[in-house]
């Protein structure tokens, strides 16, 4: 075979490869699922895309990211998918989970204690066709480490999604969908595109969550009835003093 030849074939070969970026192009194996949101899809190419990693960038915890995954985790889930939850900073709200028609038996949250349990617990779960949602908030996973997140996504017919910070922006990564995301204010989130093929990068999109019809209550005006069990306490000791002095 001519080295011409050989050259061809190496280079088709590339070419197949899931995890080959080529740039602007038209994508007719493009495969996705919806993320629920049509300015979101659109922005995106039609949703989260399949068999791949997908980072999202964000200023802090707790701004909504979960948020838009909601119709991914319900999508998936109702599939009897096992949804593994790697390493959450804070513990899921599980009536908002409900709320959104999402099953708790197919839940599964991870607490990993060390840097190597974290990067086999979520290799292992992509590999065993698990929705993975990981943090890496106080961990810097290598280029290596995530491409071999993204080779095991290849072969899964599920996304991959890991929320990283800031400082993850200013290295490469190996991710076919990299987005930042940013809290504008109340109910509205800014996704910005920073990696996607087909795309070009710093495209924007806002992402109303909720309804934003409704205001927000502060917490101590809540109309709840707050019991106070010592308090029970008190007032049976102070009763039975009563009667004594009697």
């Amino acid at each position: 075979m001519s080295n011409k030849m050989s050259n061809k074939v190496l280079f088709n070969d590339l070419f197949l490869r899931q995890d080959t970026w080529r740039g602007i192009q038209d994508l007719p194996n493009h495969k996705v699922v919806t993320t629920g949101y049509k300015n979101l899809d659109k922005l995106l190419l039609g949703g989260w895309p399949l068999s791949a990693l997908t980072e999202l960038v964000t200023q802090q915890d707790g701004i909504g990211e979960l948020s838009i995954l909601l119709t991914t985790m319900k999508h998936y889930a109702d599939k009897d998918t096992l949804c593994v939850l790697l390493n959450p900073p804070h513990q899921p709200y599980a009536p908002a989970l409900v709320t959104a028609g999402i099953s708790l038996d197919n839940l599964l949250i991870v607490r990993c204690n060390s840097y190597k349990e974290w990067l086999w617990a979520a290799e292992q779960s992509i590999r065993n066709q698990a929705l993975l949602f990981a943090w890496s908030t106080h961990m810097q996973p290598r280029y290596s480490e995530l491409r071999k997140l993204q080779l095991a996504a290849t072969d899964s017919q599920c996304p991959a999604f890991l929320f990283r910070p800031p400082a993850a922006l200013k290295a490469p990564s190996p991710a076919r969908l990299r987005i930042a995301l940013e809290h504008k204010k109340f109910n509205i989130l800014s996704v910005n595109l920073h990696k996607l093929s087909g795309r070009t990068s710093g495209t924007s999109t806002d992402i109303i969550l909720g309804n934003p019809s409704k205001e927000r209550i502060q917490l101590n005006k809540l109309p709840v009835n707050i019991y106070y069990p010592q308090l029970d306490q008190l007032n049976y000791q102070l009763s039975l003093k009563k009667e004594h002095h009697n």
